[in-house]
């Protein structure tokens, strides 16, 4: 055990300097903000700055100059189609599949000039937010919080690394006794449970040592052994110029000692993994629910050490009853949580993204408590998803900042960010369906257990939410009737109370349902708010393998359009007696949030069907030359469009390299898993079938030999090929093109008249620019056997090749 020196020992003055850093930079203060610091002046918790730069005021120029380019192009576009395509007219082509072909590439270019507007327009109004930590160094001044981590499998969500989640979760820079982490194993399984045991009794030597030496991440695993994310390795020996403490000759036995005790910890629990995986200890999908004080919130540990609270929750689950996957989970972990410490905000975390920076739920609790009419607004608070263990060059956009630092920094502008599912803080209130501030009465009235459920002790506990009031208490016996499969018949959970139902992606509709209400939310990047070299709030482990990352991107498509087809559709939808209270660019943003999969539709006909019907050069609907006009329009609309992705990454901070990434891997997923998505929920749909997903792996990737040169041991995951049927489209649509170039490359060796004219130009360069796209998936193929896969994908392209060049011949036949 640690000395009592260890123990007692408070914060160092050198952390305590630390929060006054991360009280952020002002660059864009007035003169008039200045001027009332200097006079002593309070500063406000939250300090909002409206991004105005010459910048974003070109940006917003050039997305309404596109937008009057479209106008004028499908003007001239439907005139000269229905021209072209009329019977009466000498020049025209009455041929049933050319006006098919004419009307099914208008309405696809309409789709997607409909999509990029949907997508540009909420995205012209970012703020940037700096919040001020150091005025919330008195603890009496922080409010309660509960932490809500979720783990559903324990072979895809390894139980160290959700250990190594709750243990950074117990070590934050917070008042222990304002803290309460609660777990949800929504597996049942047995080895999670032992698993959150063992980080509780190295929880009693972790935390005081965090505490000491301020030591940064909390979490014991990458602390000890991982990497510091963005490809640099973090150091496994600290030394003397990065100690943050004041106890510098205690550090390194203390370092040592605490490291031995973790791995004796890791190799308990590997211990217990592997007696899991023998026969006869399969988890069982029908258990009781139960509820059990791991560490006690009032609890004191044998160096005198207070410690967060610690709960295990496993729900009950009964075969033949819809458990609602993470939602319910969700949703029992808030009744539960109600019943024994009931904070008024919440965390949710994912049981791998774990607290990367102390400091971290004091950032995100400043926007609830900030004085003013602003604070009591905010429903949630979203930070940006951070990942460890990526490629250097994030060959599948894992990182998908174009999401989070610019769409996400845009609706920040509006009512604020979606909701994306973990790194998020929220008002307890708001879940459970409560109007904001100023749009309810002072007190709540009663509280309707027709909605909440019949339990009295949890509805004193809303009472008392919803009145700004302290409830809860130490009802554990209570708590485990709150997590029965039963509870929620007939009440409003999920549907108007808590995380929503009848979604994968509960978290986008659990967003709307608050926006809806006339909630705000925020949007949090504290790393940047901190300036450069500082630590990501949250950081977490992300799919590097192509197949995992295809069905992670199915889960959320399909989501998506489950939320389209139901009672949170974000065209019609409207919470009762809320008619006005979702702002109409807010609204786009969820419209385009849940329509985007339907692309996929026009998409892939581009894609397959662009390149093998100009061939028929028989039909002159085919292989029409280029007029003037048109060629004009597809320059402007080129230009236009290079023009506002560079303002863009300017004013966003995004950079090229992952904006590029970013639109790679949305060709990736769009010609592949956005379609499987629409085919899945059209099923649904008609058959009334629920649709079942493959929750995303977060094991880390194993060890390997490096495939390609020193150091890429790390991403072995990455060059794993492992067949999909979600590839087979994709795989396609790149055969084809390819095929297509050579096509027209043999033709022109040939000198044939077809391929030479100026339609064939603009064939190959939408060929190349397809090609383009595609070359992560290329890449994904043939993982480290590059020189064995590549003669099948020779072999592909030869086959689509002589596919089209059949159809070719077939057509010049039907057309003699």
């Amino acid at each position: 055990m640690l000395s009592a020196g260890f123990a007692t020992e408070s914060l160092p003055a050198a952390c305590l300097a630390k929060k006054d850093a991360y009280a952020v930079r002002d660059e864009e203060a007035s003169p008039e903000a200045e001027t009332k610091l200097a006079a002593g002046v309070e500063r406000p918790l939250v300090q909002t700055t409206r991004i105005t730069t010459t910048i974003i005021k070109l940006y917003r120029f050039m997305i309404f100059v596109r937008i009057g380019i479209f106008v004028l192009f499908f003007k001239w576009r439907i005139t000269n189609a229905a021209r072209m395509i009329s019977p009466t007219d000498a020049g025209g082509i009455t041929t049933k599949p050319a006006a098919a072909i004419w009307t099914a590439s208008i309405a696809g270019e309409l789709w997607f000039a409909f999509m990029w507007t949907l997508d540009q327009l909420p995205k012209m109004f970012p703020v940037r937010r700096a919040v001020n930590i150091a005025a919330l160094d008195d603890d009496s001044l922080l409010p309660a919080i509960d932490v809500f981590v979720t783990t559903a499998d324990p072979d895809k969500e390894p139980p160290l690394a959700t250990a190594n989640t709750v243990l950074s979760i117990l070590a934050a820079d917070y008042p222990a006794h304002k803290v309460t982490c609660y777990i949800s194993d929504d597996a049942g399984a047995e080895v999670t449970r032992e698993a959150i045991a063992e980080a509780a009794r190295f929880a009693a030597m972790w935390v005081p040592f965090c505490r000491k030496h301020g030591v940064e991440p909390r979490n014991p695993e990458v602390y000890f052994n991982g990497d510091g994310g963005e490809g640099s390795k973090e150091r496994k020996v600290v030394t003397r110029g990065r100690y943050n403490g004041i106890a510098w000759p205690e550090l390194v036995r203390d370092r040592r000692r605490v490291r031995r005790e973790y791995e004796e910890m890791r190799l308990r629990i590997d211990a217990v993994v592997r007696r899991r995986r023998r026969p006869g200890h399969a988890t069982t999908d029908d258990y009781a629910g139960v509820v059990q004080v791991v560490i006690s919130p009032d609890g004191v540990t044998a160096v005198d050490e207070r410690l967060p609270g610690l709960i295990y929750v496993r729900r009950e689950k009964r075969r033949g009853r819809t458990h609602h996957r993470k939602a319910g989970a969700m949703n029992a972990l808030l009744r539960a949580s109600a019943v024994i410490s009931n904070a008024p905000f919440i965390l949710n975390l994912d049981c791998d993204h774990y607290v990367n920076n102390s400091l971290a739920l004091r950032a995100g609790v400043c926007f609830f408590v900030e004085r003013g009419e602003d604070g009591g607004e905010v429903a949630f608070v979203q930070f940006p998803q951070r990942f460890d263990g990526v490629d250097p060059c994030d060959r599948y956009a894992n990182h998908n900042r174009v999401f989070f630092d610019c769409t996400e920094l845009g609706l920040d502008g509006l009512q604020g960010p979606i909701y994306v599912g973990t790194g998020c803080f929220f008002r307890r209130a708001a879940l459970y369906a409560a109007d904001p501030p100023r749009w309810r009465p002072p007190l709540a009235t009663a509280v309707e257990s027709a909605m909440f459920g019949t339990s009295v002790p949890f509805l004193a506990s809303v009472q008392a939410t919803l009145n700004n009031k302290e409830g809860g208490g130490d009802a554990v016996d209570e708590a485990i009737a709150l997590v029965s499969s039963g509870y929620e018949d007939g009440t409003a959970w999920g549907v108007e109370i808590g995380w929503m139902y009848g979604t994968v992606t509960e978290d986008v509709a659990t967003g709307f349902s608050m926006h809806r209400r006339g909630w705000r939310s925020a949007y949090f990047d504290l790393a940047f708010a901190a300036g450069a070299g500082s630590r990501d709030a949250f950081r977490g482990t992300a799919p590097i393998n192509l197949t995992d990352r295809l069905h992670q991107v199915l889960r959320w498509a399909a989501g998506s359009l489950e939320i389209f087809f139901s009672r949170n559709n974000a065209l019609l939808a409207t919470a009762s007696g809320c008619r006005r209270r979702l702002h109409p660019l807010q609204r786009a943003a969820y419209l385009n949030t849940t329509v985007y999969p339907f692309t996929s539709l026009f998409l892939i006909a581009y894609l397959l069907f662009f390149p093998a019907i100009p061939l028929a050069a028989g039909a002159a609907a085919f292989d029409m030359p280029p007029t003037a006009t048109y060629v004009g329009f597809l320059v402007a609309l080129m230009l236009t469009l290079a023009a506002v992705a560079v303002l863009e990454t300017r004013w966003s901070g995004v950079t090229i390299t992952d904006w590029w990434r970013n639109e790679q891997f949305w060709m990736v997923s769009a010609s592949g898993a956005y379609l499987a998505a629409v085919t899945h929920v059209a099923l649904k749909l008609a058959a009334g079938k629920e649709v079942s997903f493959n929750l995303t792996s977060k094991r880390p990737a194993p060890a390997a030999k490096p495939p390609l040169g020193a150091g890429a041991g790390r991403y072995a995951e990455l060059y794993a090929v492992r067949w999909t049927a979600l590839m087979v489209p994709t795989s396609a649509a790149l055969a084809v093109n390819v095929a297509s170039m050579a096509s027209a490359w043999m033709s022109m060796s040939m000198s044939t008249a077809w391929d030479c004219s100026p339609a064939a130009a603009v064939r190959v360069v939408f060929n190349l620019w397809v090609v383009v796209h595609l070359y992560p998936f290329a890449l994904g193929l043939m993982g480290r056997r590059s020189k064995v896969l590549s003669p099948i994908l020779f072999l592909f392209c030869v086959v689509a090749y002589l596919a089209i060049r059949f159809l070719y011949l077939l057509l010049q036949f039907h057309a003699a």
